[in-house]
């Protein structure tokens, strides 16, 4: 939108920013006092009855940060050698070389006394004051600095400005890039904006216009602040880049450090090679690498949440943080209260007991079986075997099975509970649709039995549609019988006086009920019902040929009870064509003219 605003509109049938190519700078100032300023200051657009309070507003709904600014990139007069022979001749006036860090100009040109609006737009500004960072274009990368002009909020000021540097030469030959910049804001997206339209002026000759427009989002990191951190997967970034950018420096110390000291250490013969600041750099590098990868490999959660049952297990979790702390604290209760105790009876005779902090390893390798009771109880005949026995009962058999509870009952009733957002799932799903094979015909014995044929019935129909009388249905007589089936009828036999008609009720999904009418089959005296309704759309739904249908068979008695049918009850059908729903009637079912419209 803001492209077509700056880039391809026209004024007038003038030229747009892209046709300033291959100019010598004229057609610049054409679009920029052009379209441009037509939409800074929404001049000669009458459309949206524009009043003066709107001024700063592109299209009506992009507000325009501050004014919009200029700046040219320049380069030095002869910055560029010429051949000694072209030098004699004066065949040229002056070289300007193509556009280089070393090569740009930063003094100040043009006649100030010539100057009322523009005096600044002359004299050089560094990049730490017009606060730019360098820029990627066409032809080369230019800095920051350069010579600026700022507009204003009056149209007349800014197009006295701008005649002003058309009439100075702002524009001349030592001009290699021109940046039109503007910071737009739009409130019912909550987007910045910013638009940068580029002229660049190679020595070649001619000009090069580009455009770069970046949008984002930074009321929001900005209001969020702190708040950021307490998403658990913006966390879990943040300490992936810390600790990368610690595994890149210990890796970089490493390497300086083996390069720099081992070939001395190898050479040490009668003294200690002390290796310590080596080794633990190693180590301390090989810990972070290893920390990194575990926690890139657990972020792998984040994205299996496109599949259900990971779903519900991060769901189950997340949900259950809360008892899971309160129960944590009761177990660290527990548990450090069998430490202490252990540590004390047990500590000044077994080796596993014997400070506190192995004696917490020592009671969790005993919720994994591996203890000793026979030195336990040779310590105490009673004391030992009774520390065991309980600390297996309360740990184990009450405070584990607590756990498990919490989890089990979390499951539940995430699992059963209808809000569960599963709608990126069938998202990820169905781009894998295309490549699961379907089939390519249809079962039409089992679908014709389903609406109510008889084996005698089938039979005569297959050899009225099998035209080649090989005793079966090709795809292409598949397809002649459906099509007599998607409209409703299809006679048993063509000589019979009375044709054996099948009524149907058809309604299109998401559409509302509309008007019942009556289509009469010049053959016979049955009439064919179609009714419209609308379909709850979470309502399962099978695939033939690539299109969704349903369909259902629904004992009724008038048109009202079938208008107020419990619509779920419908079952699947493979003869609905496109999106309509087919429900099939009794072959006998009557009605009166009356109950049509």
């Amino acid at each position: 939108m803001l492209r077509g605003a700056f880039v391809t509109s026209k004024l007038d049938g003038g030229d747009t920013f892209n046709d300033i190519a291959q100019s010598n700078g004229e057609d610049f100032w054409k679009a920029l006092k052009g379209p441009i300023c037509s939409r800074l200051y929404n001049i000669h657009i009458t459309q949206f009855n524009i009043t003066k309070s709107d001024y700063g507003y592109i299209y009506n709904e992009n507000k325009i940060l501050g004014v919009a600014r200029l700046r040219q990139v320049r380069v030095k007069p002869n910055s560029c050698e010429l051949h000694k022979e072209f030098a004699k001749r004066n065949y040229t006036q002056g070289c300007y070389a193509a556009y280089t860090t070393r090569n740009e100009d930063k003094d100040s040109f043009g006649d100030s006394s010539l100057n009322i609006f523009t005096s600044d737009a002359w004299n050089y500004a560094s990049a730490e004051r017009t606060r730019t960072s360098v820029h990627s274009g066409v032809v080369s990368n230019y800095g920051g600095g350069g010579f600026v002009q700022l507009f204003t909020r009056n149209t007349t000021t800014t197009m006295d400005i701008l005649e002003e540097l058309e009439r100075n030469s702002w524009i001349n030959r030592g001009t290699r890039a021109i940046f039109f910049d503007v910071i737009v804001y739009n409130p019912n997206i909550n987007l910045f904006c910013h638009v940068r339209l580029l002229a660049e002026y190679p020595s070649s000759g001619g000009a090069i216009p580009s455009t770069s427009i970046q949008a984002v989002k930074l009321i929001r990191i900005f209001k969020k602040r702190l708040l950021f951190l307490f998403n658990l997967w913006n966390s879990i970034d943040l300490i992936l880049l810390i600790l990368s950018f610690l595994c890149i420096l210990f890796e970089l110390l490493n390497y300086l450090s083996t390069k720099k000291y081992l070939g001395e250490l190898l050479k040490i013969e009668n003294d200690y090679p002390n290796f310590d600041e080596l080794f633990a750099l190693k180590i301390n590098s090989d810990f972070y690498l290893g920390v990194t990868l575990a926690i890139t490999w657990f972020k792998i959660f984040k994205y299996l949440n496109i599949n259900k049952t990971m779903l519900l297990l991060n769901k189950t979790i997340s949900s259950c943080l809360n008892e899971i702390f309160a129960f944590t604290s009761v177990f660290l209760i527990i548990f450090l209260a069998y430490t202490q105790l252990g540590w004390i009876l047990f500590g000044r005779y077994l080796t596993e007991w014997r400070s506190f902090r192995i004696s917490i390893f020592t009671l969790f390798r005993m919720i994994l079986g591996d203890f000793d009771l026979y030195a336990m109880r040779n310590i105490g005949e009673i004391i030992g075997p009774l520390f065991l026995f309980s600390y297996i009962y309360f740990v184990y058999f009450v405070l584990l099975n607590m756990f498990l509870a919490i989890i089990n009952e979390t499951y539940s009733r995430i699992e059963s509970d209808p809000t569960l957002e599963t709608l990126k799932i069938r998202k990820f799903s169905l781009n894998f649709y295309p490549f699961i094979p379907r089939k390519k015909s249809i079962d039409y014995e089992t679908n014709l039995k389903t609406r109510g044929y008889t084996d005698d019935d089938i039979r005569k129909i297959v050899h009225k549609y099998d035209t080649n009388k090989d005793g079966t249905l090709d795809e292409q007589e598949q397809k002649t019988m459906k099509h007599d089936l998607a409209k409703g009828q299809m006679k048993i036999d063509e000589n019979l006086t009375v044709s054996k008609v099948i009524t149907l009720i058809t309604y299109t999904l998401f559409t509302k009920h509309q008007n019942i009418q009556t289509v009469n089959d010049s053959t016979s005296n049955s009439r064919s019902l179609f009714v419209s309704i609308r379909l709850n759309p979470l309502t399962q739904i099978d695939d033939f040929d690539g299109n969704q249908h349903q369909s259902t068979t629904l004992p009724i008695n008038d048109d009202e009870e079938l208008i107020k049918s419990d619509i779920p009850l419908i079952v699947t059908s493979n003869f609905c064509e496109n999106d309509t729903i087919e429900l099939r009637l009794d072959q006998d079912a009557e009605y009166e003219n009356e109950n049509t419209n």
